[in-house]
């Protein structure tokens, strides 16, 4: 009988389980993918409404019938653009987040890096 009791603890550690992993590294990393993935998907949105502003696609009128400036939607896709450009580099700053994450320097390479050498082979 006493082998088909399960302990608290036991059935308590297969709840915690989750999909991402367990340690604070799992979990960052499972985050910044999760943000990297949103930044792609807004910057592919982003990247549409540029097409659509500078193909001319959008009219625009005024309610009380007055003529717009011929360029009238040359900011918006200039204020687009800018934007378009934020999410190309924090896309990049994520995706160097994540690769250090993932693959640490060696302590070695940094002193390498930072000139800092031995030259104990001379």
């Amino acid at each position: 009988m006493a082998e088909n009791v399960a302990s608290f603890d036991e059935n308590l550690q297969k709840l915690v389980v989750t999909p991402f992993g367990t340690t604070a590294e799992e979990l960052r990393i499972a985050a910044i993918g999760s943000k990297i993935e949103f930044a792609k998907s807004e910057l592919q949105t982003v990247q549409t409404y540029i097409d659509v502003v500078y193909a001319g696609r959008v009219r625009v009128a005024t309610d009380d019938g007055s003529e717009l400036p011929i360029d009238c939607l040359a900011h918006l896709g200039s204020v687009l653009s800018n934007y378009e450009q934020m999410l190309f580099d924090q896309i990049a700053d994520l995706e160097y987040q994540e690769e250090m994450l993932r693959f640490p320097p060696d302590k070695e390479e940094d002193l390498e890096d930072d000139g800092i050498s031995d030259n104990r082979d001379a």
